[in-house]
């Protein structure tokens, strides 16, 4: 009989971030949906298929709105629940990722209060034994965001500072061309970049599975 193979451990991965990463748009009625498969999902999907194992998932924590930056989910005003240091001690997964960076500037948090919350968000999700993984906003064309670039900086500073992988995101997705197309109301990507964006986290994220399932 062929041998039956033998499936890797669970893998669990916690996604959290803004409209950026959880998958929400818009229509030029007004009307709110969601992109399916979002990123997340498409990162699963990615997962699963490389490793070929259903055993790796991707939950996503990712909220909408305005009000949805670092500040409030490190502060537990992210309608997830306990502040962020709290609710990760009860996660289960073996890798969190955090792409908040779009609406920090409008939350009144400084670039310096930014950089301290990321610093936060570090220590929380090493203290609970998982590790971290930072990843950038794709850039957005509505305007209202000339701050974007600095906060995506920083994000950038405290993956070398911290030592933590990050997904590059905003240079590569504003290098391709007419990108602005592929974004509802200017702000929303698109199945189409939300699909580059997947593939950009699985190049990141499988050489940390490799570490733990020993491929």
């Amino acid at each position: 009989m062929a041998p039956v193979p033998v499936s890797t451990p669970v893998v669990l991965i916690d996604v959290y971030g803004d409209d950026g990463i959880a998958g929400f748009t818009v229509s030029d009625s007004g009307l709110w949906s969601t992109v399916a498969p979002n990123e997340p999902q498409t990162l699963q999907e990615l997962l699963q298929s490389q490793f070929s194992d259903t055993g790796i998932t991707v939950a996503n924590h990712a909220t909408g709105g305005g009000s949805s930056s670092l500040m409030n989910e490190m502060l537990g005003m992210d309608g997830n629940g306990a502040p962020f240091a709290d609710r990760i001690k009860l996660s289960s997964a073996s890798y969190a990722i955090e792409s908040h960076t779009l609406n920090d500037a409008l939350g009144g948090e400084t670039i310096n209060d930014y950089r301290q919350y990321l610093a936060a968000w570090v220590v929380a999700v090493r203290a609970a034994g998982k590790t971290p993984v930072l990843e950038e906003s794709g850039p957005v064309c509505d305007g209202n965001h000339p701050q974007l670039a600095v906060y995506v900086q920083a994000m950038d500073d405290a993956a070398v500072q911290f030592n933590v992988p990050i997904v590059t995101q905003y240079a590569y997705v504003s290098s391709l061309p007419n990108w602005e197309d592929h974004m509802a109301s200017c702000l929303y990507p698109d199945a189409y970049l939300l699909q580059i964006k997947a593939q950009r986290e699985v190049a990141v994220i499988t050489p940390l599975i490799q570490q733990v399932i020993g491929e």
